[in-house]
C-alpha cells in the first residue's frame, strides 16, 4: 500500500507540474485548504494525501525514499518525473516519457525546502527576477545557476535527472533530500 507522501514531497510534486494549490484542488475535487494542509502538516487526513499522490502518479511523477520500518522515517524522500529504464533509442520511446529542457528543477527544490522565492534569492545571493525566470523554465546566467545549485546542495537537496546536453532533453528530472546513507 503506497498512499502516504511527506508534505514536502507533495509541494515539490505540485511544483514539478507547475500547478497552484487552487488548480490542484480543482483537479482532485478537494478544497484548496485541504491541499494546503496536506502540504504543510504530516498528520493531514490520509484520503487527501492519497488522492494527491494518485493524481501525481497518473501524471507521470514518481515518489522516492526508503522507509525505516522501526522508526517510520523516510530517508532520501523526493519526487521526480518517471524516467525510462534506459536511454531511449528512438523518438517513439522517448515520447512516452516527460522531458524537461533544464536538468535542474529549481522551483521543486525550493518547494521541497519549504522556503519562499524571496528568501532563497536573498540567501543564495541571486536576483529575485532571475530565480523566477529559472523556475518558469527560462535560461539564466551560469553564475546564477551555479549559486542556486550550491545553495540547494548545502541545504541537503539533490537534483535528479539525466539527459543529452546537446539537445537539452532531460529525463527523470526531480529533487530529493540527500540520503543519510550518502552522508556517512
Amino acid at each position: 500500500m503506497k498512499s502516504y507522501a511527506p508534505p514536502d514531497t507533495l509541494r515539490a510534486a505540485r511544483a514539478l507540474l507547475r500547478l497552484s494549490q487552487g488548480e490542484l484542488a480543482k483537479e482532485i475535487g478537494f478544497s484548496r485548504q485541504s491541499v494546503s494542509a496536506a502540504e504543510n502538516n504530516p498528520s493531514s487526513p490520509m484520503p487527501t494525501i492519497a488522492k494527491m499522490r494518485e493524481f501525481y502518479e497518473k501524471k507521470g511523477l514518481q515518489f522516492l525514499g526508503t522507509v525505516d520500518i522501526d522508526t517510520g522515517r523516510i530517508d532520501g524522500a523526493g519526487v521526480r518525473w518517471r524516467p525510462p529504464p534506459s536511454p531511449p533509442t528512438d523518438d517513439v520511446v522517448a515520447g512516452q516519457f516527460h522531458t524537461e529542457s533544464e536538468g535542474a528543477a529549481f522551483e521543486a527544490a525550493r518547494s521541497l525546502l519549504g522556503r519562499s522565492r524571496a528568501l532563497v534569492a536573498q540567501e543564495a545571493k541571486v536576483p529575485f527576477k532571475e530565480l523566477g525566470a529559472l523556475e518558469a523554465g527560462e535560461h539564466s546566467s551560469t553564475e546564477t545557476v551555479t549559486r542556486l545549485r550550491d545553495y540547494f546542495a548545502n541545504s541537503g537537496i539533490e537534483f535528479l535527472g539525466w539527459g543529452d546536453l546537446g539537445t537539452r532533453t532531460y529525463f527523470g528530472v526531480g529533487v530529493r533530500w540527500r540520503s543519510e546513507q550518502s552522508r556517512m
